[in-house]
């Protein structure tokens, strides 16, 4: 345990708390993961800032990311990890990486109407007391020139697009999978980007994430900025 500890020291991993010696393992290799792609020190990739990681005492898969911290759900996966940590590298270049995305794949067309649409629109079903949600497909975040990573549906927005691409780079086989199922749920086969590549990192979103990734680094020490 203490080689795994001290090389996530090495890479700005703080944990805060118990943290099992399997979970200590996942995290590193998801961040060795990080840094093969990125082909730097993974701490670089998110501005030499440290990430903090916390269990939220909730039961469930996924996560969620504030700033410099990600807390995680009692049976958290490996893709919620690479998830969140896509949240974190936004956070830590000031969300730059999903600005750059959104004008790179002219995503997000008419986000600014879209968006207090959207949240009227569970408004009303609160309000009316709606079993069923309206759900309106038009309303949702328009992604753009190129396949979303793993579907979209109503939730779906400028910042999680850049998590699940991230994840998807991350975690390319699992990213195919996800893609095709959403397909099939969506009867969208637009979205099923795996019929014309043969992994994420292939597609228009898989290149520019992984361009941004190795692109984007530490000029100088002064110049860092906090989470």
């Amino acid at each position: 345990m203490d080689d795994v500890r001290s090389a996530l020291i090495k890479s700005k991993v703080v944990l805060e708390g118990d943290w099992a010696e399997d979970e200590a393992r996942r995290i590193l290799a998801v961040m060795q993961r990080i840094e093969a792609l990125a082909g730097k020190n993974v701490a670089s990739v998110f501005n030499g800032q440290e990430t903090i990681f916390r269990h939220s005492s909730r039961a469930g898969r996924v996560g969620r990311t504030i700033g410099g911290t990600v807390e995680l759900d009692a049976e958290w996966t490996d893709w919620t990890l690479a998830h969140e940590l896509g949240h974190r590298w936004n956070n830590a270049w000031q969300r730059s990486p999903e600005r750059d995305l959104r004008t790179r794949l002219q995503a997000g067309r008419l986000e600014w109407l879209k968006r207090p649409l959207r949240h009227f629109e569970k408004w009303l079903e609160r309000s009316l007391g709606l079993k069923k949600r309206l759900d309106w497909q038009a309303l949702w975040y328009h992604t753009g020139i190129a396949a979303p990573p793993c579907g979209s549906d109503r939730n779906f927005n400028a910042s999680e697009d850049l998590a699940e691409c991230f994840a998807s780079s991350v975690f390319p086989e699992v990213a195919k999978g996800r893609a095709t199922k959403a397909a099939k749920r969506g009867e969208k086969s637009d979205w099923d980007w795996g019929t014309n590549h043969k992994e994420f990192n292939e597609t228009t979103r898989g290149q520019h994430i992984m361009s941004q990734m190795r692109k984007i680094s530490i000029i100088d020490q002064d110049t860092h900025q906090k989470a």
